[in-house]
């Protein structure tokens, strides 16, 4: 009898519930700042350096000066400027600038021997299809957008600027405003 007892102790110590922590006093939720619209999102993703900044370098184009040291590609982008009058193509193949090139800023002869052209598009910025509350206090929105070719870059790589583009702006709240934190493609 004195083991069923001993056991029915041991089962009942092991069966009992912990005592609870004891409640302790925190500090009253902030209250969370509502996330903005789409079109206020919109209007902050424009306004943004960081859109300014976000795909920069797919505007321009570098282009070795001497044929020698292009590729195919190179070569056809070369031949397009020079039929639409951009630069002029000399018999070894080598790129020059002729009269129209040389001055206009968009066209930049480096001393390592290639020629820059930029910019040869621009942004317009398009939709903000959804904006999300994320669980840190950010906010995440979608936004379409696309390139505007300039009219160098009709002459011969038109087609790398066709269509919409789709990225996800974060946004963040500064304690005054919704800015953009960062930019990434979708």
């Amino acid at each position: 009898m004195r083991k069923i007892a001993l056991i029915a102790l041991f089962l009942m110590a092991c069966t009992r519930e912990e005592p609870s922590a004891p409640a302790t006093a925190s500090a009253p939720p902030k209250p969370a700042v509502p996330p903005p619209s789409a079109a206020e999102a919109r209007t902050i993703i424009m306004g943004s350096m960081e859109f300014g900044e976000f795909q920069f370098t797919e505007a321009s184009y570098s282009l070795p000066v001497s044929g020698v040291m292009m590729n195919e590609p190179q070569r056809k982008a070369a031949r397009d400027l020079a039929n639409a009058g951009w630069v002029r193509l000399e018999s070894s193949g080598d790129v020059a600038l002729n009269d129209k090139s040389r001055t206009d800023r968009r066209f930049l002869m480096r001393p390592n021997g290639l020629l820059d052209i930029v910019p040869l598009a621009k942004k317009e910025m398009g939709a903000v299809q959804a904006v999300r509350t994320n669980d840190d206090g950010t906010v995440s929105a979608d936004f379409t957008w696309s390139w505007i070719p300039n009219e160098i870059a009709t002459t011969f790589i038109r087609e790398k600027y066709e269509g919409t583009q789709a990225a996800t702006a974060t946004l963040m709240h500064d304690g005054t405003n919704w800015t953009v934190l960062k930019i990434v493609t979708r």
